[in-house]
C-alpha cells in the first residue's frame, strides 16, 4: 500500500450531522468499538509517519521470486513485466530496511530500478544504459524527483490481481480459471473484472449489484431478498472465494448475500468451469477475492445517506500487529439501515470481517480469518406483483407490496477461513484454502399470491403466515501444487491438485391454518391481515446436501514464444441426498413424501485450449470445456422414480483478446457455442407429479439444448483519468425439443457500461462518471389453470428491451475527504427487472434513487 502523510483521526462526522442519530448510534458506537482493538495494537503517531523499517529474510534467488517475497511482506504493489526480470538473479535481503532501501537492496547489480508512483505503487524497469555513470545517475533521479506525477506504468503483469489503490477499472491478473495468477490474455475463456475502484464509485455493497455491473451477467429475483445469476443463458451454480473450492449458491438455501466492502474485487468467467469449479452449468463460476492486510497503517471511514431512509455506516482498519510487521491485520465493519422503494420493508444488517496474515518464514505465508453478518428483515414475503389471468400487465404502482410488519426474518451468516501458500525455492508453490461457512434463518411471512380476473377483481389471497427454519453448512477445501520445469530447451507450467465440497441443510415449514388462500386482497388497497399463529411444522427437508470432491491437472505448454497450449481434466465423484417428510395432521406423524438419493460415479471431465500470441499486445485462442451437471431432483419412470443421469455436453469458445496502453487497457472479443444433452423433459407416460422444492416425476433425459453467440469487453484506462468497464453479449438459446428458445430470462442483447473520468489541471478535484444498463427483450412463458387444475391456456410475459440510466459525481475536499452522489435510474424508468408469471414472481426494477457518501482515508 502507498506510503503517504497521514494526520491524527478526527471525528467523522460534527456534533450537527443531519444523518439520523439512531444509524450513528447504533452503528458507529459499537460497531467502532470492535475495530478499536484492531487501531490500538499500533502507536496514534503510526498514522502521522510511514511505517519504519523492518526486518527482511529474503533468501538468493530469481529476482521475480524475490520481488513477490518483498511485495507480501512490505505490503506493497509492485508492477513489473515478465521480460524485465527474467533470467536475473538477486542476491536477497536481511536485516532492517525501509521500502526504498529494500527495493534498492534486491535489484542492487540487476540492472532494474524501481520507480515510485504517486499512489505509493512502484514500478520496475531495466535501467538506461544513459544511467551508466553517476553524474548521470544523479541527473536522471532529479528529473524523475521533478517528473514523478508523469510515470506510468508499463507492466504487463503485476505481482498479484490485487486492485485496491489502482484507480483502474481492470485487473493485471486473475486465478479464477487457473489458481495461479494469470493475465486475461493467458485464460482461453471470457474473464471479466469487477474492481474496487469500480466497486467504491457506484456504490456497490452487496454481490447481486456487483453481478449487475458485470459484462454478460443476468440477475433475476427468486424472492426480495434472493438472486439468481445466469450467463449465457445458463445459471451460474458456484462462487468461489479467493480461488479455493466453490459454495454453491443456486439452492440448499444459500443466500449469496455477502457485504462487498470486505472484498477486494469481483471475478467472473463466463462459460463452462467444470475443470476447477466441480459440477456445474456452462454459464460460467464467480470468484470473491477477499482484501487482504496492508503493511501500513490505513484507515477508511464511510458514511451513506440516501433515498427512502437508506443509511449505511463502513469502517476498514488495517495495519502491521507484530514482530515488525510480519504479522498484520485488518478489520472491516458495515451497518445498513434502511427502507426500500416498496411499502413495509426495511433491513438492518451489521457484518464484521476480520483477518490476520502472518509470514512464518520468507517463504510461508498463514492467513485466517472470519466474518459474521445479521440481517433483520420486517416485511418477508413482499416485493412481486400477479398479472391479469389474460396474463395482460396491471399496472399497479411500483411501491406495491403484498406483506405486512408482523412477517419478520433474522438471518445470520458466519463463515471462517485459512489460507496457507508456502513458495519453494524451485518456483514452485503450494497452496492450501480452507472455508466453512453457516447461514440461519428464522422468520415468518407474508405474500399475495394469484392471478387477478379483470371482470370480478378476485382471484389474488393472502398466503404465508408460517413459521420458516432454516441452516445451511458448506465446508470446502482445496489444495493445490503449481510451477514450473524445463522440457526440451523450454520453460512450462503445471498444476496439480484436489478439492472437496460438502454441503448440509436443512429446511423446516410450518403453516398457518388461514394460509390457505382464502382471504382475498385488493391488489390496488392490499391492507391489514391478520392470520392465526402457524402451526407445527408441517413440511420438513432434511437431510438436504451434496458431497463432490476431485482431482485436476493442468499443464500449460509453451512450444515457441508466441505458441502456448493448455490442457488439462478433472476426476470427480458426485453425491446428492435429499428426505422429504409432511406430517399427517389426523396421526400426527411423519411420512416420507419424497426420497432422492444419487450418486455420480467417476467421471473425468476434459479441457483445452490454445493460446497465440498474434503480437505483444494482442492474442487469438481458442478453447473446449466439457459440462456435467446432475438433476437429481428430476425422477425417472415408473413412479416413484430415480433420479435422471447428469446433463452432459460440450463448450467452445474462440476469440482476439488484447493488452493496451501497456497494460491498462483490456479487450476480449469472443465466440461461443455450447451444446448439452440429457436435459430433463415431461414423461407423458406418466401422471404429473411436483413436488416443491423436492424430487418431482416423470420425466426423460430427451432434451438437447444449443446457446450461441458472442461477447465483446472493454475495461480499463482508455484515456489518462479517463476508465472503462464495458461488456456487448449477443446470446441465442434454442431447446430442440420444442424448437424454442431454451432460455428466455437471458435477453438476446445486452450491452453495460460504466465509466468514471478525473477532470485535469485545476479541475483534478472532480470526478463524474455514468453507467448504462441496455437490453432487449425477455419473457417467461405460463400456463393458466382454472380450479379444478384445467389448463385454460399459455401465455408469454414480456417485458419490453429497456434502458437505465446512471450518473456519480465525486469532489475531493482535501487529501483525506472525499463526497461523492450517486444517482440510479436517472430517468425514473418504470420495467420489469424480473418477470415472472400470472400469479407472482414480477419485480419492478427499483425507481430513481440517490446516495450521499463521505468518505475519509488515513
Amino acid at each position: 500500500m502507498a506510503s503517504r502523510n497521514r494526520a491524527q483521526p478526527r471525528p467523522f462526522l460534527p456534533s450537527s450531522s443531519p444523518f439520523k442519530r439512531h444509524a450513528l448510534a447504533l452503528a458507529f458506537a459499537p460497531l467502532g468499538a470492535l475495530v478499536a482493538p484492531a487501531l490500538l495494537v499500533a502507536p496514534a503517531t503510526a498514522f502521522a509517519q510511514p511505517a519504519a523499517s523492518r526486518d527482511y529474510r529474503i533468501a538468493a534467488g530469481p529476482l521475480e521470486d524475490a520481488l513477490n517475497h518483498f511485495g507480501r511482506a512490505s505490503g506493497i504493489l509492485l508492477s513489473f513485466s515478465t521480460e524485465t526480470t527474467e533470467g536475473l538473479r538477486s542476491a536477497g535481503l536481511q536485516g532492517s530496511h525501509s521500502v526504498r532501501s529494500g527495493l534498492d537492496g534486491l535489484l542492487a547489480g540487476t540492472g532494474v530500478e524501481a520507480l515510485a508512483q504517486p499512489n505509493g505503487s512502484y514500478v520496475l524497469r531495466r535501467r538506461p544504459a544513459a544511467q551508466a555513470t553517476a553524474a548521470t545517475r544523479g541527473a536522471e533521479a532529479a528529473t524523475s524527483a521533478r517528473t514523478l506525477a508523469e510515470v506510468r506504468v508499463e507492466a504487463r503483469r503485476a505481482a498479484d490481481g490485487t486492485t485496491e489503490g489502482s484507480g483502474s477499472y481492470t485487473s493485471r491478473v486473475t486465478s479464477i480459471a487457473s489458481k495461479t495468477d494469470q493475465s486475461f490474455r493467458e485464460i482461453p475463456q471470457s474473464v471479466s473484472v469487477v474492481p474496487r475502484e469500480q466497486l467504491d464509485d457506484w456504490q456497490i455493497s452487496d454481490i447481486r449489484s456487483a453481478l449487475d455491473a458485470a459484462p454478460g451477467i443476468t440477475t433475476t429475483r427468486l424472492n426480495f431478498e434472493a438472486s439468481y445469476f445466469y450467463s449465457r443463458g445458463f445459471q451460474i451454480d458456484s462462487v468461489q472465494i479467493d480461488g479455493g473450492a466453490p459454495l454453491n449458491v443456486a439452492s440448499y438455501t444459500y443466500n449469496a448475500n455477502q457485504d462487498m466492502a470486505f472484498y477486494d474485487r469481483v471475478e467472473v468467467m463466463r462459460g463452462a468451469s467444470g475443470l476447477l469449479g466441480g459440477v456445474g452449468d456452462p454459464g460460467g463460476i464467480v470468484n470473491l477475492a477477499r482484501k487482504k492486510p496492508l503493511a501500513e497503517p490505513h484507515l477508511t471511514v464511510e458514511q451513506s445517506v440516501g433515498r427512502w431512509n437508506n443509511y449505511r455506516t463502513m469502517i476498514d482498519a488495517t495495519g502491521p500487529l507484530a514482530a515488525e510487521g510480519r504479522v498484520r491485520g485488518r478489520a472491516v465493519l458495515s451497518y445498513v439501515d434502511r427502507d426500500y422503494s416498496i411499502d413495509i420493508k426495511s433491513t438492518r444488517a451489521p457484518a464484521l470481517y476480520g483477518v490476520v496474515e502472518a509470514d512464518l518464514t520468507p517463504d510461508t505465508l498463514l492467513t485466517a480469518g472470519a466474518s459474521h453478518g445479521r440481517i433483520k428483515t420486517t416485511g418477508v414475503g413482499g416485493g412481486d406483483v400477479p398479472r391479469y389471468s389474460d396474463g395482460s400487465d396491471i399496472g399497479l404502482p411500483r411501491n406495491t407490496s403484498y406483506t405486512q410488519p408482523w412477517a419478520k426474518g433474522d438471518r445470520k451468516n458466519t463463515e471462517y477461513f485459512a489460507q496457507l501458500e508456502h513458495s519453494f525455492a524451485n518456483r514452485w508453490k503450494l497452496k492450501l484454502n480452507l472455508t466453512h461457512t453457516k447461514s440461519d434463518y428464522e422468520g415468518g411471512t407474508a405474500f399475495g399470491y394469484g392471478a387477478l380476473d379483470a371482470a370480478t377483481g378476485t382471484g389474488v389471497y393472502w398466503y404465508g403466515g408460517g413459521h420458516y427454519s432454516y441452516a445451511n453448512t458448506q465446508d470446502v477445501a482445496d489444495l493445490s501444487l503449481a510451477g514450473t520445469f524445463s522440457l526440451l530447451g523450454r520453460t512450462h507450467e503445471f498444476l496439480v491438485g484436489a478439492d472437496r465440497q460438502k454441503v448440509k441443510s436443512f429446511w423446516n415449514v410450518g403453516y398457518s391454518p388461514d394460509a390457505t388462500g382464502v382471504v382475498d386482497i385488493d391488489p390496488y388497497r392490499p391492507g391489514s391481515w391478520t392470520p392465526a399463529a402457524a402451526g407445527p411444522d408441517s413440511r420438513r427437508y432434511n437431510p438436504w446436501g451434496q458431497e463432490q470432491y476431485g482431482g485436476y491437472g493442468v499443464l500449460r505448454l509453451h512450444p515457441t514464444d508466441r505458441l502456448h497450449v493448455i490442457l488439462g481434466a478433472r476426476v470427480a465423484k458426485y453425491r446428492f441426498d435429499q428426505i422429504y417428510e409432511s406430517l399427517n395432521p389426523v396421526s400426527g406423524a411423519w411420512a416420507l413424501s419424497s426420497g432422492s438419493q444419487f450418486k455420480e460415479p467417476t467421471k473425468t471431465t476434459p479441457y483445452g485450449g490454445v493460446i497465440y500470441d498474434l503480437n505483444g499486445q494482442w492474442s487469438a485462442y481458442a478453447s473446449y470445456s466439457a459440462i456435467l451437471k446432475p438433476q437429481a431432483l428430476r425422477k425417472a419412470g415408473p413412479p416413484p422414480g430415480n433420479s435422471l443421469a447428469p446433463i452432459e455436453g460440450k463448450s467452445y469458445e474462440a476469440g482476439l483478446k488484447g493488452e493496451l496502453a501497456d497494460g491498462r487497457l483490456n479487450a476480449t472479443l469472443s465466440v461461443f457455442n455450447v451444446e448439452r444433452t440429457g436435459t430433463a423433459v415431461i414423461d407423458t407416460r406418466y401422471p404429473s407429479d411436483s413436488e416443491l422444492w423436492a424430487g418431482s416425476c416423470c420425466y426423460l433425459p430427451q432434451g438437447k439444448v444449443t446457446s450461441r453467440g458472442f461477447d465483446v469487453e472493454l475495461g480499463g484506462e482508455v484515456a489518462r483519468g479517463w476508465q472503462v468497464a464495458a461488456g456487448y453479449t449477443f446470446a441465442r438459446t434454442k431447446d430442440k425439443e420444442v424448437g424454442a428458445a431454451y432460455s428466455s430470462i437471458t435477453p438476446k442483447h445486452l450491452f453495460k457500461v460504466s465509466t468514471a473520468y478525473t477532470l485535469p489541471g485545476e479541475l483534478s478535484r472532480w470526478k463524474v462518471g455514468g453507467s448504462a444498463h441496455i437490453q432487449s427483450s425477455h419473457y417467461v412463458k405460463d400456463t393458466l389453470y382454472d380450479a379444478d387444475y384445467n389448463a385454460l391456456g399459455t401465455y408469454d410475459f414480456t417485458q419490453g428491451g429497456y434502458t437505465v440510466l446512471n450518473a456519480m459525481v465525486q469532489y475531493r475536499i482535501d487529501p483525506r475527504w472525499t463526497l461523492a452522489l450517486n444517482v440510479n435510474n436517472l430517468g425514473d424508468k418504470v420495467y420489469y427487472q424480473t418477470v415472472g408469471y400470472a400469479s407472482g414472481g414480477n419485480f419492478y426494477g427499483t425507481p430513481r434513487e440517490w446516495l450521499l457518501t463521505l468518505r475519509g482515508t488515513f
